[in-house]
């Protein structure tokens, strides 16, 4: 055998081994640096609100109705809460005959347990992703309850174990347990019919003296925070109103009649907010502002600043807020917690991951096809790991800047204009 040969060919063979073996090692990089893997997102318009809550108190414009001297009878009302009523129209029957204490006890414990089964109830149109507000109206009414308690007024604790119940009752509903309380009301409400009218006869029928919007229920404050004060109100005569307990004596007139509900005749009514100085630079007197009350299932409503009442001695500022916006449903719980919406800032919400300095200029990498280009960005706020960035209006100057429906990369390495990416 010719070693040499041999020798010859073994050298042939490892040589042309290492050339391919070298030659796709050589593709392999080639290739690895032109693909890069990265994920991207597409920008989408966001609108991101500045949101401050308040306690705040309603103030209305509200007239009570009774009955004649002397009526005692269950009362049989002929009208649902907030149906606007005219002069002369009839809103309630009253029943006597075979009445007993003891029915008229157990109806007005019927119509507590309907009114705050319809308070329990939510918005169809709302939808909630956790039960942080709802927990937040749990906590302050059992706080505020055990107060009330303590200092014994018990109206308003009465009124504030109802506030409870139902804001319990919501928390049910966000939590799916249940999905409303509509068989529940309904199944009371004819108990409710049922006791009334085997009460006896009709003694007699109560029409409204003005014209407005009809309620039931009154809650001892419709002489204090009445809309009547707004015009003339100071900072100590506000503390004065939100000290003052319900005045329960309401249930009867100078007469001896009957409280048979009220009407709220003015079409404005008011919230009154207590705010310090500092806080009232954000307020600008006759401005709207997006008012949210989630006590009412979030519903949202615009109001104007219609007053701005300041005091030389106190750093507080009281905000009196006016709409004429009455909503299905609304509950006018006299003290609500709100949440006022001061800023809205709208533009592109841009991960403050992906934000890169090119040449001096902050902005992103997008993919344009299989191309990266690089966007120009104009931060405008920073909220919990993102940008929001001010939006492209179209215009030459904004050429290079990030547009609606661009896809931003938010993940990928050794990236650089013109990087194509397979």
């Amino acid at each position: 055998m010719d070693l040499k040969y041999l020798a010859s060919v073994l050298k042939y063979v490892i040589s042309t081994v290492l050339s391919v073996g070298f030659a796709v090692f050589l593709l392999y990089h080639i290739i690895g640096s032109m693909k890069t893997d990265v994920e991207t997102a597409t920008i989408t318009q966001t609108a991101q609100e500045e949101v401050t809550e308040y306690d705040a108190y309603f103030f209305r414009g509200e007239t009570l109705l009774y009955t004649s001297p002397g009526q005692t009878g269950n009362m049989n009302f002929l009208c649902e809460d907030g149906t606007k009523v005219a002069v002369g129209e009839e809103v309630c029957q009253v029943y006597a005959g075979s009445a007993s204490e003891e029915s008229s006890i157990t109806l007005q414990e019927i119509e507590r347990k309907i009114k705050r089964l319809k308070n329990s109830n939510l918005d169809e149109n709302v939808s909630y992703s956790d039960t942080q507000l709802v927990d937040t109206t749990i906590f302050n009414a059992y706080y505020t309850l055990l107060t009330r308690m303590a200092e014994g007024s018990a109206g308003y604790a009465m009124a504030k174990s109802d506030e409870l119940v139902s804001a319990m009752n919501q928390r049910l509903i966000i939590t799916k347990h249940v999905e409303n309380f509509n068989a529940q009301i309904d199944a009371l409400e004819a108990q409710r019919s049922a006791l009334v009218t085997s009460s006896g006869t009709v003694a007699e029928t109560v029409a409204s003296s003005v014209s407005g919007y009809y309620y039931a229920d009154i809650d001892g404050f419709e002489n204090i925070f009445s809309s009547d004060k707004i015009d003339n109100l100071t900072l100590d005569e506000f503390d004065s109103l939100v000290s003052s307990a319900a005045d329960m004596s309401l249930e009867r007139n100078s007469e001896g009649g009957k409280n048979c509900g009220k009407i709220v005749t003015d079409y404005n009514w008011y919230l009154g907010v207590a705010i310090n100085t500092e806080e009232s630079r954000a307020y600008t007197e006759g401005y709207s502002y997006t008012v949210i009350f989630p006590y009412n299932s979030d519903v949202r409503i615009t109001m104007i600043l219609d007053r701005m009442i300041l005091q030389a001695d106190d750093d507080r500022v009281v905000l009196i807020f006016r709409t004429n916006s009455i909503p299905e449903h609304f509950s006018f719980l006299r003290r609500q917690s709100v949440q006022i919406v001061t800023e809205t800032c709208n533009g592109y919400k841009v991960p403050i991951s992906a934000v890169r300095i090119v040449d001096g200029v902050q902005g992103v990498y997008i993919l344009e096809g299989y191309t990266v280009k690089f966007r120009r960005i104009d931060p405008l706020r920073e909220i919990d790991g993102y940008f929001i960035c001010r939006e492209n209006n179209g215009t030459a100057e904004d050429a290079d800047m990030l547009e609606l429906y661009d896809h931003i990369i938010t993940s990928g390495k050794n990236l650089y204009v013109g990087k194509i990416i397979t």
